[in-house]
């Protein structure tokens, strides 16, 4: 009798298909961490150089007819003493992509990180592979380098960096009196100015004949560059939003706000150090909000559909962005999801309450109606229970991206 392994992918049910492809990509991957024993062992003999190539990677270039690139980043993760990324592939718990994106951000932690703060870092981005794709893994090392650059700078460093913004704006004329710009914002002010662009560059609803928005993402945000010009030039006072001034939601401990030390992460522009954020706060209203354990905030009841305001305060409070596995997209992008559904054809609806919420992307809010997947709030933290294809045991999952870098002395 054959097995699923024997028969040809077209002769298996979806089940095996997609049982079968998941296996065969963990086998990748334990094959891919063989492959690295190999290299670390030719370059622990020194054999490129031996044989007459000029390194390691150059004799993986040529011999095996990969790019440079890939050469390069062989070595690196072969050589690289990273036990905990060894161990997920050799298990196919991560493929080849994550332990390249963890090899390259660890090894541009600066040097006063304590091996202590690269274990856990490493620890940090193994589990986080485990959910959630590459690209995903790159933004939150991106995010744990800037924290790890803060908190190693020197206070006077940091504020004479912070009193000289980088802001350049270069435009010229062309000959039919179009004008023609670039230009360099630094980090802080570059998150400000994206938060008015996404929402002003969306495509527009299909029109009465169902055609959608013919312009393209380049013409859609130069629209949003033209509103925001045009909205400046108008204005009396400074641009308000729903009626208020600018509002900040902060995470950040007392006893660090007082002391103005130490750094906070704040929503939408990561680490910050504490005097970084009090002047940032200067022109804003800020929000003070408390989540009791099981997450009960601001309960409105089932007459109101959609959050209010400062309902979604909360919940970016507690879900600090998308909870779907893996995703790191930020609140801006975010909706507030219904535990049980706001219509439920077996029994009463959901309430719009905070312990009936949480918040998800587009594109993770597509995986709860249509992928099988369901969300659940326990202990006051949002989880995420796979479909039984993708795990019959359908275990909880918690999406670490949004995590602020742990520290090795809060490790027990």
């Amino acid at each position: 009798m054959r097995t699923a392994e024997m028969m040809p992918v077209w002769q298996l049910s979806d089940e095996e298909l997609l049982a079968g492809l998941l296996a065969a990509d963990q086998d990748f991957s334990r094959q891919y961490a063989h492959i690295l024993d190999f290299v670390a062992e030719v370059e622990k003999r020194d054999l490129g150089v031996e044989k007459g190539y000029r390194s390691t990677a150059m004799l993986l270039e040529l011999t095996l007819r990969v790019s440079r690139k890939e050469a390069k980043a062989r070595v690196a993760q072969a050589t690289a003493v990273l036990p905990l990324v060894r161990k997920a592939l050799e298990s196919g718990e991560i493929n080849r992509e994550h332990a390249h994106e963890i090899e390259h951000v660890l090894s541009q932690a600066p040097d006063s990180v304590s091996d202590e703060d690269l274990q856990v870092g490493e620890a940090a981005l193994v589990e986080l592979s485990q959910q959630a794709i590459p690209s995903v893994v790159r933004r939150v090392g991106r995010r744990m380098l800037a924290y790890w650059d803060l908190e190693d700078k020197d206070p006077g460093d940091r504020e004479r960096k912070l009193s000289e913004p980088v802001r350049e704006f270069r435009y010229r004329f062309l000959s039919d009196g179009r004008m023609k710009y670039t230009g360099v914002f630094d980090a802080e002010f570059a998150q400000f100015v994206e938060s008015l662009l996404i929402p002003l560059a969306k495509p527009n609803p299909v029109d009465e004949f169902g055609n959608p928005d013919p312009r393209t993402l380049e013409q859609r945000n130069g629209d949003a560059v033209a509103a925001v010009f045009d909205l400046a030039g108008r204005a009396p006072d400074l641009p308000v939003k729903a009626g208020e001034r600018a509002v900040v939601t902060v995470t950040i401990g007392l006893d660090e706000l007082e002391r103005r030390a130490g750094t906070a992460m704040l929503d939408g522009y990561g680490a910050v150090s504490a005097s970084q954020l009090r002047r940032m706060c200067c022109d804003a209203r800020v929000v003070p909000a408390v989540l009791n354990g099981a997450g009960e905030v601001l309960d409105l009841g089932r007459a109101v559909r959609t959050a209010s305001p400062a309902q979604r305060r909360a919940l970016i409070i507690r879900d600090r962005g998308c909870t779907g596995p893996g995703c790191s997209r930020g609140p801006k992008w975010c909706i507030p999801h219904h535990l049980t559904y706001w219509t439920n054809p077996h029994g009463p609806g959901g309430p719009t309450d905070i312990v009936n919420l949480g918040l998800t992307c587009e594109r993770c809010h597509h995986l709860l109606h249509h992928g099988g997947w369901d969300m659940r709030l326990r202990n006051g933290t949002i989880e995420w229970l796979p479909p039984a294809w993708l795990d019959p045991e359908r275990r909880p999952i918690r999406n670490t991206a949004h995590d602020p870098p742990s520290k090795s002395s809060t490790v027990s």
